[in-house]
């Protein structure tokens, strides 16, 4: 993988540039591969050292964290609602926000940070209160984590990257 953000004219004209095209490397007789992204220690590097594949990877792990979170956190179960909130806390913050000092910057006053890609991870902090508390999907988002007592996901977001 070759980590550069040099960019050349696209050919076909839409986007008006690409990155640079790679070419393979050959190490004693064998031929290495060039490719875009690579996970490395759990982490998605992209070539351009862009974020996206990562939190896109974050993403889907969050999401299929809480498809089968559902299933514990149904009041059928008998699992409390207490026992679910440090199952959440213990398992899908860490599970979604591993290297989050890495690839997420928080809003200041002066940048907007990734407020996409935060708000994007915050959907799922909501699902999973939403299977804890059995709350109906139109109730607010802050009040749900107020009855849940957890940190709404930007504060957590700030907390963790600190």
């Amino acid at each position: 993988m070759g980590l550069t953000r040099r960019r050349e004219p696209n050919p076909s004209s839409s986007p008006k540039t690409r990155p640079a095209q790679r070419h393979p490397i050959f190490l004693n007789g064998v031929k290495v591969l060039v490719v875009n992204t690579h996970k490395f220690l759990g982490v998605m590097v992209d070539q351009e050292l862009h974020w996206k594949d990562h939190v896109n990877f974050a993403i889907c792990k969050g999401t299929n964290w809480v498809t089968q979170y559902c299933r514990l956190a149904k009041p059928s179960k008998d699992t409390s609602a207490k026992f679910m909130r440090h199952f959440y806390n213990l398992i899908a913050v860490p599970k979604m926000l591993y290297s989050a000092d890495l690839f997420l910057i928080p809003e200041t006053g002066r940048s907007k940070g990734m407020k996409g890609f935060i708000t994007r991870l915050a959907k799922i902090q909501r699902q999973a209160s939403l299977h804890i508390t059995g709350a109906m999907r139109l109730a607010p988002t802050d009040a749900i984590d107020a009855c849940m007592d957890i940190l709404p996901f930007p504060l957590l977001v700030e907390k963790i990257v600190f």
